[in-house]
């Protein structure tokens, strides 16, 4: 199952409003209008993953406003080293990834908890590092669909409790996907229940929309597919930022060194699968 996160980047923002403006000009008058589209150089994007089942590198290119195309961004030719931070702070290197196809690159190391690991991606003599220390797998206490009422409206939420790793601060990422597609996802923390059991709320839809069979509303015989991740902080604050970052209108806090966009991160995860019924959902009591 594909779990990539695609990062959104914000260097074509204006291409972007460029192209509204033609739209609603072109619907106004039949004057041709010359847009002059500001020429971006393509940055590199990395997701890169040490998990127990292995290591993996996505590594791709930004693409422009104007390139409408849905392959070919993979990026070949990179050197890819894994290493593990040794307590003195040197490095053991573990591995050399080797290319697959279309920018993914594998190895054959299995993460370990509480160890700390060292990517470096070598592209034309310019190195992009980050480093990701991984965690032990999360607990999850429950997971269930409930309705609530938010001001006049019935809404669907999915509600997630997972149990808290004891003793040291703790970050999580969530991702529901909605047969085989990507659904709803969030990150959490601990700062408020350190060592309890912490809730996670994902809004899916008001009961009006199931009703009227909204695409985005849920239906009965959905296959919901569930990852909780333990991940460490800089894993966390990226994709924080990530979340907040249409509010904050900023990129998401950098992860590599160098200018390279999308993160490293080493996590232990746990997964769930059920299918959805409205007739299971419970009223939150």
């Amino acid at each position: 199952m594909d779990i990539r996160i695609y990062n959104k980047v914000r260097i074509h923002a204006k291409q972007f409003l460029c192209l509204g403006m033609l739209v609603f000009l072109t619907a106004s008058c039949e004057k041709d209008i010359d847009v002059d589209y500001r020429q971006v150089n393509p940055l590199y994007v990395a997701e890169a993953t040490v998990t127990p089942s292995g290591t993996n590198v996505w590594l791709r290119t930004t693409q422009a406003v104007t390139d409408n195309s849905r392959d070919g961004h993979g990026v070949s030719g990179a050197t890819i080293t894994l290493s593990e931070v040794m307590p003195n702070g040197n490095l053991d290197q573990l591995a050399t990834l080797q290319h697959k196809r279309d920018g993914h690159y594998t190895a054959n190391i299995k993460g370990v908890p509480g160890t700390t690991y060292f990517i470096d991606i070598n592209l034309d003599g310019t190195h992009y590092t980050s480093s990701s220390t991984m965690q032990e797998a999360p607990v999850i206490n429950s997971f269930r669909f409930v309705w609530q009422k938010v001001v006049s409206e019935r809404m669907l939420f999915a509600e997630l409790k997972v149990q808290d790793a004891p003793n040291k601060a703790s970050f999580y990422f969530m991702h529901i996907y909605r047969n085989n597609v990507g659904y709803r996802w969030a990150v959490m923390s601990d700062e408020n229940n350190p060592n309890g059991e912490l809730q996670q709320l994902f809004q899916c839809t008001t009961e009006r929309d199931m009703n009227d069979n909204e695409e985005d509303a849920l239906k009965d015989g959905d296959l919901i597919h569930l990852e909780v991740r333990a991940i460490d902080r800089l894993s966390y604050n990226y994709l924080y930022s990530m979340q907040v970052m249409s509010n904050s209108g900023t990129n998401p806090i950098a992860n590599f060194t160098n200018g390279c966009l999308g993160y490293f991160s080493a996590y232990s995860d746990v997964m769930l699968n059920k299918v959805f019924y409205r007739a299971e959902v419970e009223e939150d009591k």
